[in-house]
């Protein structure tokens, strides 16, 4: 295991392209109808800043539809993109590094998660991946904290909720900015790239 995961008190996953599968480009053809597939560009509606404000829980799941049919330049459609925002959790899929996770509590080290996430999204995923959420020791969701990375806040926010030290905690994460954010609040960091990254 990586030397930085060995030494640290506690390790902190984010869970989107580390603990489960995001995968949006493969979203769209499974949720919308093949039509409107073939003409809506995914990055419309994963890739925008109303995807962020659902993420910091200040949108609901059919602001952010009607707002992508807004912008693709037909609202009528906004009830055919809405099952892309509500079923991608069906589609998600554990990602090797959760295999990590009882090894690390054998360790003795405690466990997190960290995540920019929406609300409604989140509970449906929550409920499919209860085996591995419960095996958390605690977690830190964006939607429901209305903060999210890389702000400093919501990584101080984690350590004080659950008495952590910074500098004995490691983050991993698929984004290297937020990445960097960890590091400048005091904690060792990880760029996810693959389980190699990690061991």
């Amino acid at each position: 295991m990586n030397a930085i995961i060995e030494n640290a008190k506690n390790v902190v996953f984010d869970i989107g392209c580390v603990l489960l599968t995001f995968e949006p480009e493969t979203y769209l053809p499974l949720t919308v109808p093949a039509g409107l597939a073939q003409r809506l560009d995914w990055h419309l509606l994963y890739d925008s800043p109303m995807w962020v404000a659902l993420d910091a829980g200040t949108v609901t799941e059919e602001e952010v539809a009607r707002d992508t049919a807004r912008r693709y330049g037909d609202e009528s459609v906004w009830p055919l993109i809405l099952p892309a925002i509500q079923r991608f959790p069906e589609f998600m899929r554990p990602m090797p590094a959760v295999e990590l996770i009882p090894q690390l509590h054998a360790q003795g080290k405690k466990v997190f998660a960290l995540s920019n996430y929406g609300l409604e999204p989140f509970a449906r995923t929550e409920r499919r991946f209860s085996a591995i959420f419960s095996q958390m020791d605690g977690m830190v969701i964006s939607s429901r904290e209305k903060i999210s990375k890389p702000e400093p806040a919501i990584y101080q926010l984690l350590c004080s909720r659950y008495g952590l030290k910074p500098e004995e905690c490691v983050f991993i994460d698929d984004r290297p900015v937020n990445a960097e954010a960890a590091r400048r609040v005091g904690m060792q960091a990880i760029v996810y790239t693959g389980m190699e990254s990690l061991l």
